[in-house]
């Protein structure tokens, strides 16, 4: 078994999702693009340090990752979000994220999810699958 990489020590770091940190992992341009389950086809947009720290938001995620695989500077991650919001409510989101870094920092996030069909249904956005 091969030791982690850097860059996918900065990604498992970050799917923590810890308010913290997400600062310390990510460039001042980073952009993170969401493809889930109601967004618009061009997707929902997040620019900059400040909305990715705010788009962390209130809810409680547990990202479970089954498969992490790295080429240069992008690593992929595939997995399910377990997401418990703050009213209560719960769902689980099918998640395959595609990260590219620079300089050991996160430049860019894709986000592609789909909600998990024995989720109960509920608006929101599962912030991290």
């Amino acid at each position: 078994m091969h030791p982690k990489s850097d860059n996918k020590k900065v990604v498992e770091t970050y799917l923590r999702r810890d308010p913290s940190n997400i600062e310390t992992l990510v460039t001042d341009d980073v952009e993170w693009v969401e493809w889930v389950d109601g967004v618009p086809p061009t997707g929902s947009r997040n620019r900059g340090k400040a909305a990715i720290v705010q788009n962390v938001g209130e809810d409680k995620l547990r990202n479970e990752i089954t498969r992490m695989t790295e080429e240069g500077n992008v690593v992929v991650v595939e997995g399910v979000c377990h997401v418990t919001r703050k009213d209560g409510g719960s769902l689980k989101v099918r998640f395959c994220n595609i990260f590219e870094l620079r300089n050991g920092k996160i430049k860019r996030q894709d986000s592609f999810g789909a909600l998990l069909k024995d989720s109960p249904e509920g608006p929101g956005s599962p912030h991290g699958a």
